[in-house]
């Protein structure tokens, strides 16, 4: 053992995000031939079948909140109670993940931003991956 610190692990373990000036940006893929973009970025177009053409594209940081629910019985390592939720970003992505805030605070069609931190606990400590946080009102200017 190390002293006890142990690097964080990652999911997913590609890290499909890049981390600049405080902001958190996934990047997905656009299809060439029908335009359609996912998450995270695939080899083959999920929508046409497209083999090729398949550009690595950086996603909005803003995104709107489709709907969520509250966790309070999760697998080994969650802490609970916790907030997850399905995001909507503009390029016509819709996400699932974690989001930073009570589920009391939150309402659908609010404006959220994409942030990394841990999700989970594991046997070599915390997991990171993107999650959301919760923007107030108004505030979502200059993030997407």
């Amino acid at each position: 053992m190390n002293g006890g610190t142990s690097s964080p692990a990652y999911f997913p373990a590609s890290r499909p995000w890049t981390e600049a000036g405080g902001m958190v940006r996934l990047h997905g893929s656009k299809c060439a031939r029908c335009g359609v973009v996912a998450f995270p970025p695939h080899p083959m177009c999920p929508s046409c079948g497209a083999e090729r053409g398949q550009h690595v594209v950086e996603l909005s940081g803003v995104g709107t909140l489709y709907t969520f629910s509250e966790i309070h019985i999760a697998p080994k390592g969650f802490a609970t109670p916790y907030a997850v939720g399905y995001v909507d970003l503009p390029e016509g992505v819709r996400l699932f993940g974690q989001i930073d805030a009570k589920a009391s605070e939150l309402k659908i069609g609010q404006q959220v931003a994409v942030t990394l931190g841990p999700v989970r606990a594991d046997t070599g400590g915390a997991v990171i991956s993107y999650k959301f946080k919760a923007l107030a009102e108004g505030n979502a200017k200059g993030i997407a």
